[in-house]
């Protein structure tokens, strides 16, 4: 599988040496009257230009004789829209007035303060002290920085002596806080952080300094433009817009999902990701803390920019151990009925390893050591696997670096294998049931949906199309390797259908949901902390022809260390959501319908 059209290629390292040069700083005047004039030319510019992009916006036609230079600051910047064409990320205009005191006679102060004191939310008397206080300043003074367009329109039409009106593309999100760590904010300089706009920073500003006249955007006659989704904010003015693979309804879904088991089970922080296994597209994707990008800079941390799904490690806990049993059964090592003897201890060179009740089972077999979720036994089969195959597998699972994924800032995890120069042959015991190892949200995830998917490993992402210019680009499934067999895949997904039912918190009447608890120890100062605890709950279903596959991570819930009690009740709820949203039948009725 591969790219239709290659659009990684419009990455942050796409500008131009054009392009970058408009972004260096233009050297000022000295002399203090020329910036008060060129400040009043500029806002008289301002005007005209925002006029014709309101035009531009509501009738769909600008003069065409017009060309209009802009700085990088005034740049339109392109939409973002979830897979349906709803807005998430839009351009809207800012009207700052501005007043210039100093060329205002004693009369005209008082005409102007009278007729603007309403418009500014300022009295008369405030004003007049305002203009007086800064007369024999020479500059200019800004009444407000940020009013309405309809008021901004008004105070213009005014023309006032003394007065402009500044007009400032600015991005807006219409749904607030929805899919923020997804989307990143803009600042007051139009440059992207975090997220989908800083990775497509360079991409999503419109290339050059010209808005050029032209109707209305439309795209059709060509396959691709046929497959956009129906909406009125693409394609957008600056042409360079991002359609993505997430869907507004299923991360409203998960992100009040996610909040409410904050809440429930007082946890810290959390992670939920919703995606379709068999290509790895993200549907969802949302973390708490979030915050709002059109108030990014009232926010208590600079932590809460951090999108967690992907910039944050930790360790997995027994989820990790659907790799171990994936390599198991992609070497050989075992079938589900294989038998071990799971023991009260097992030592393997310098690490002891115990079961999570510190209690033995004696003769199980690998299905049952799987649904029980066994550390002995698991690790005794890593070791049965050996070193050098066990470490291959979580490598084609892609452990150890980052997945690839649209959006910036991406950890990469850390695995600690033979050829690094701190590894200890006691760590393979440990790693085989998710100690000692770490891994991102997204990693885990994307390696159960490789599960899913019949073995094979996709490169996750977030945007399914993009615009530029009048072309439209179309992003395919990408195979990143052959993880494990397709008959160690199917066999996985059976014994992972069973550990689900063993979860009953995590179940479905009806549904067969093929999934696997975590429960990890957060590591500290003088060993692990069984009262401090990441609880994950991984799952996909209809297991029989996958079609979603979530992942809920909670960090120290308070309620229960365990995750049969914390995150798979969350992954139970945000699956029935699904499966009515999507008027999902069960197995049984799905099974035998007739074509």
């Amino acid at each position: 599988m591969s790219f239709r059209h290659h659009y990684h290629q419009l990455t942050p390292h796409d500008l131009t040496s054009a392009e970058n040069e408009t972004r260096k700083q233009k050297k000022k005047p000295s002399a203090t009257r020329r910036i008060n004039i060129l400040m009043i030319l500029f806002g008289i510019f301002a005007l005209l230009l925002a006029v014709q992009l309101v035009r531009h916006q509501i009738f769909g036609i600008m003069p065409e004789e017009q060309v209009t230079e802009t700085p990088l600051k005034l740049r339109l910047r392109g939409s973002i829209v979830d897979a349906n064409g709803h807005p998430l990320a839009i351009q809207r205009f800012r009207y700052a007035v501005v007043a210039s005191p100093y060329i205002m006679g004693p009369k005209t102060r008082k005409i102007v303060a009278k007729k603007l004191a309403l418009q500014v939310g300022m009295s008369e008397q405030e004003l007049l002290t305002l203009f007086d206080e800064n007369d024999d300043k020479g500059q200019n003074i800004t009444l407000n920085p940020d009013i309405g367009p309809e008021t901004g329109e008004t105070i213009k039409a005014m023309d006032l002596t003394g007065i402009g009106v500044y007009v400032y593309p600015v991005r807006f999100h219409p749904e607030g806080n929805l899919a923020s760590h997804v989307l990143g904010f803009v600042d007051l300089d139009n440059v992207g952080h975090y997220g989908l706009e800083s990775y497509f920073d360079s991409f999503l500003v419109a290339p050059d300094n010209k808005i050029l006249p032209q109707p209305t955007p439309h795209m059709t006659g060509n396959q691709q433009a046929d497959m956009l989704p129906e909406s009125p904010f693409i394609p957008s003015l600056a042409r360079r817009d991002l359609i993505l693979s997430l869907d507004r309804t299923l991360q409203y879904v998960a992100e009040t999902q996610l909040k409410a088991a904050i809440d429930q089970y007082q946890a810290d922080s959390g992670v939920v990701i919703i995606m379709d296994p068999k290509s790895s597209a993200v549907l969802a994707m949302a973390g708490y803390p979030d915050y709002n990008p059109d108030d990014y800079s009232n926010v208590p941390s600079d932590n809460r920019y951090i999108n967690p799904a992907i910039s944050e490690i930790y360790e997995p806990g027994s989820v990790f151990k659907l790799i171990t049993f994936a390599a198991a059964l992609n070497e050989g090592v075992i079938t589900p009925e294989t038998k071990y003897n799971d023991a009260q201890k097992y030592t393997y060179f310098e690490q002891v390893v115990q079961n999570w009740d510190r209690k033995g089972r004696g003769e199980v077999t690998a299905q049952q050591a799987l649904a029980q979720s066994l550390n002995v036994t698991t690790a005794k089969i890593a070791v049965d696997i050996g070193e050098e195959d066990f470490y291959k597998t979580v490598s084609r699972f892609g452990f150890g670096i980052d997945t690839g994924i649209d959006l910036a800032y991406e950890a990469g995890g850390i695995v600690n294998n033979p050829n690094k120069p701190n590894w200890v042959p006691g760590y393979l015991a440990t790693n085989s049931f998710g100690q000692g190892i770490s891994v991102t949200p997204l990693q885990m995830a994307n390696a159960v949906a490789a599960i899913a998917s019949g073995g094979v490993l996709h490169r996750p992402y977030t945007v399914s199309m993009v615009i530029r210019g009048d072309e439209v680009r179309v992003k395919e499934p990408e195979s990143v390797s052959r993880a494990i067999s397709t008959d160690a895949a199917r066999t996985l997904t059976q014994m992972m259908i069973a550990a689900a039912n063993h979860t009953k918190k995590a179940t479905i009447p009806g549904y067969a949901i093929a999934g696997k608890t975590g429960t990890a120890e957060i590591p500290g100062l003088g060993g692990y902390k069984e009262n401090r605890t990441i609880t994950t709950f991984v799952g996909f279903f209809p297991a029989d022809d996958p079609q979603f596959l979530i992942l809920v991570k909670l960090e120290r819930p308070k309620t229960s260390a365990w995750a049969g009690q914390t995150a798979a009740p969350v992954f139970h709820e945000i699956a029935q959501a699904i499966i009515n949203m999507y008027n999902i039948p069960p197995d049984d009725i799905r099974l035998n319908e007739t074509p």
